[in-house]
Order: C-alpha cells, then sequence, then structure tokens
C-alpha cells in the first residue's frame, strides 16, 4: 500500500483536483491514503488554465509553488473543464488558442492577463513544470464525460489538451475515454457526483467518493505506478 510512501506531491488544478464535490477530499488525499504520498495541494475550485477576471489562475498556482521553494518527485493536475465552461451562455470563458512549434519561449512568469488562451497558458504551465520541478513524474488528468459543460466544447478542449502532452511527453490519465463516467446521464450524475449546490441531486461535475474511488483513483493509480 505504501510504496511510495515519503515521496512528495504536489497538485494543480480545479475543483476536480481539490475535492470540492467530496468535503475538500480530492485526487491528492486518495494518492495519500493508497500510495502513501506527501501531499501540498495548489488546486483551487473554478481555477482556470488561461486567464479569467475574478477566477483562480493556475499559472498563479505554479507561480505560487515555485516562490515557495517547493520540491516534488510527482506532480498531477488537470485543466480546462473551467476553461470550456460558457458563462455568457454561448462562448468559452477563455479562448482554445493554437500549439506553437518548438519547446522555446515559454516564460510562466512573463505570461500576461490579457488575451491569454487556454493552448498557450498550458504549454507555459507545462514547460514551467520541466522548468522547475526537473526532477517530477508529472501526470495529466483529463476528467469525465461532464453534464454541465457543451459537450462538444469539453471534446475540443480535452483533446486539446492531450495534443499538447503529447508533444510534451506528458502521460495522461484519460477519465473522459477510460472509463464509463458520463454526468449526462442522470444515474451516473446523481451516483458519482456530489450535491454540491443543495439542488437535491449530483451536480454532474464534482466527484464524490464513489466518483473518485470507482472512476477516477484506478486510473490514475494505473498511471501513476506506470511513471
Amino acid at each position: 500500500m505504501y510504496e511510495f510512501k515519503g515521496k512528495k506531491l504536489l497538485v494543480f488544478g480545479d475543483s476536480i483536483m481539490y475535492g470540492s464535490g467530496n468535503g475538500g477530499v480530492g485526487v491528492g488525499e486518495y494518492l495519500s491514503e493508497l500510495l502513501g504520498f506527501s501531499v501540498k495541494k495548489y488546486c483551487v475550485g473554478g481555477a482556470r488554465v488561461g486567464y479569467y477576471p475574478g477566477k483562480n489562475w493556475v499559472i498563479e498556482q505554479i507561480r505560487a509553488a515555485v516562490k515557495d521553494k517547493a520540491s516534488a518527485d510527482y506532480i498531477v493536475f488537470d485543466g480546462f473543464t473551467n476553461d470550456c465552461n460558457m458563462t455568457d451562455g454561448k462562448t468559452c470563458d477563455v479562448p482554445l488558442g493554437e500549439i506553437l512549434e518548438g519547446k522555446e519561449g515559454f516564460d510562466i512568469f512573463a505570461v500576461k492577463k490579457e488575451n491569454t488562451t487556454f493552448t498557450n497558458c498550458f504549454e507555459n504551465v507545462i514547460a514551467a513544470l520541466f522548468e522547475y520541478f526537473p526532477g517530477a513524474k508529472l501526470l495529466f488528468v483529463r476528467p469525465h464525460n461532464m453534464g454541465r459543460r457543451d459537450a462538444a466544447a469539453q471534446r475540443q478542449y480535452g483533446e486539446r489538451a492531450v495534443a499538447v502532452c503529447k508533444k510534451w511527453n506528458v502521460p495522461v490519465a484519460d477519465i473522459y475515454c477510460g472509463s464509463d463516467m458520463n454526468t449526462f446521464d442522470p444515474v451516473d450524475r446523481d451516483k458519482y457526483t456530489g450535491d454540491t449546490y443543495g439542488w437535491g441531486r449530483g451536480d454532474a461535475t464534482h466527484p464524490n467518493a464513489a466518483g473518485y474511488k470507482e472512476k477516477y483513483m484506478p486510473i490514475i493509480v494505473e498511471m501513476i505506478k506506470k511513471l
């Protein structure tokens, strides 16, 4: 059970990493319980990879970890679920953007808030993780098929995240493709996500204990062991 005991794990991203639908018990806590990691969380509910006014910015999570002189043996992170949210009901909160050629010129401390895109910020995040945590093993988590996000948008942003990870040789724990958790289905919604808003049903977004234990963690643990 404790084959990773004493190894340092940093967790970045949004509410799914944090455990917002499960009393703050998220991916990091389960990895600590299952594998023995020492965990430090920088993830925050509502975080975007690209900048969006009034919301946490994953770029600033990475900056904070660097300024803290945090160390890591492993890093698990997510991001894009809130970038493809449509606050105005029409367009994604953060534009998708394009993948750049090469791996040079990225600087996490030079990224401006103005005119950010998901893809450029995501590349800056990954570049910074390699630069500032050179010994750490990285794992990106693509979340489940989510009933509170536009189906086409979450697929597009998820596929882009996977493509960026492929460019940078970052392994992916793909819950979207690797599990059957689909919270467009009311049965899955109520069984695997928490009633975080007092609606009397699952919110379709935030995994509860069953969602983590049955759908997320088997895939994540399997991938961690392969890193």
